[in-house]
C-alpha cells in the first residue's frame, strides 16, 4: 500500500472518502484539514476445506480447499483546521463506516477499498471487498475543544474492516474480443479471477473451455447476446443485470464455471458471432 497517494473508502456507487488526503509533509504549526494514513495491516486468510481422519489408517481424507476472508485494519489520522471542521471530519470518518448502508445492500455492506501498490515497474490501483468491521474509539482531551485554533486540531483512529476474500483486484477491466478457436489471456495477476463474457449467438449452441474448465451452451436464439458472469453462475439476456434465462446450459458437457489463472487461455466453438471476455486482475 502506497502512502504517498489516495487510499478512498467507497461511500456510493461512484464517490469515496479520501483516508489519506494529507499524503505529504506539512510546515510545523500549519493547520491541515483531512485524512492521513499511519499504517496498515493486512491480516492471515484462514484455509478452509474438507480435512477427516482415515479410520485405522495413517494419514487423512481431504478435498478441495479455499481462502476464507481477511482482516484489514488502518490507524488514520484526522486533521481539522477548525474546531469545526476537525468534528466534520470525524462524523464523516465514522458515516462511511456505516456496516450496512442502504446503497450496499445488494452486496451485504460490502465495498471497495481503493489504494496503490508500489511495484518495481509502475503502480497498481487496486481495491478490496471489504465491510467495516468497528465504529473506532477516539480520544480526545481538552485541546479538542478550547486548544489553539492556530495549530489546528487531530485524533488517531483505528478503522477496522473485513475483506469479503483476500484478493487485491485491479481497479481497471480488461475486454478482450474472443474469436473461434483458442484466445491466450494477457494475465498479469498471480492469483484467479472469476471473469464475465458476452456470447452472441448465430445458432442454437456454442461451448467454450476456460482453463479447465467448460460451458456448453444450448437453446441459444440467433442474434441475441447472452451475459455470462462465472462469479454468480448466472446467464442473463440485456446486460449483467438483465433477465435471468434458465436452461442455456448443457449439461452433458459443462464442468464448471473455471477462473482466470496465469498463463491461461480460452478455447471458443460452436454457433457464436461475437464474444467479449471481461475481467480485472488479482494478487493475493
Amino acid at each position: 500500500m502506497d502512502f504517498n497517494q489516495a487510499i478512498q473508502l467507497q461511500t456510493s456507487s461512484s464517490t469515496f472518502i479520501n483516508l489519506n488526503s494529507v499524503s505529504s509533509a506539512v510546515a510545523p504549526a500549519t493547520p491541515v484539514s483531512g485524512y492521513a494514513v499511519e499504517s496498515a495491516g493486512l491480516g492471515q486468510s484462514t484455509i478452509r476445506g474438507y480435512v477427516t481422519e482415515n479410520a485405522q489408517r495413517d494419514g487423512v481424507q481431504a478435498a478441495e480447499a479455499f481462502f476464507g476472508p481477511r482482516a484489514v485494519e488502518i490507524s488514520v489520522a484526522v486533521f481539522g483546521s477548525t474546531l469545526g471542521d476537525f468534528w466534520d471530519k470525524i462524523d464523516a470518518l465514522n458515516g462511511a463506516l456505516d456496516p450496512y448502508p442502504a446503497q450496499f445492500e445488494s452486496d451485504d455492506g460490502f465495498r471497495q477499498l481503493r489504494f496503490y501498490s508500489p511495484t518495481g515497474a509502475t503502480s497498481r490501483h487496486l481495491y478490496m471487498f471489504v465491510r467495516p468491521s468497528n465504529l473506532p474509539s477516539y480520544s480526545f482531551n481538552k485541546n479538542q475543544s478550547v486548544g489553539p485554533s492556530s495549530k489546528g486540531f487531530a485524533a488517531n483512529a483505528r478503522v477496522s474492516f473485513t475483506a469479503k476474500d483476500p484478493r487485491k483486484i485491479s481497479v481497471s477491466e480488461t475486454t478482450v474480443s474472443i474469436s473461434t478457436g483458442t484466445t491466450t489471456i494477457a494475465y498479469n495477476g498471480t492469483y484467479d479471477y472469476y471473469p464475465r463474457l458476452i456470447v452472441t449467438a448465430s445458432g442454437t449452441s456454442a461451448s467454450y473451455t476456460l482453463g479447465s474448465r467448460t460451458i456448453g451452451l444450448t437453446g441459444l436464439s440467433s442474434g441475441t447476446s447472452y451475459y455470462i458472469d462465472h462469479q454468480t453462475y448466472t446467464i442473463r439476456t440485456g446486460s449483467f443485470t438483465g433477465t435471468l434465462v434458465p436452461a442455456r446450459i448443457d449439461n452433458t458437457t459443462t464442468t464448471g464455471f473455471g477462473p482466470i489463472r496465469p498463463g491461461g487461455n480460452i478455447v471458443l466453438s460452436g454457433s457464436v458471432s461475437a464474444c467479449s471476455l471481461i475481467y480485472r486482475e488479482a494478487w493475493l
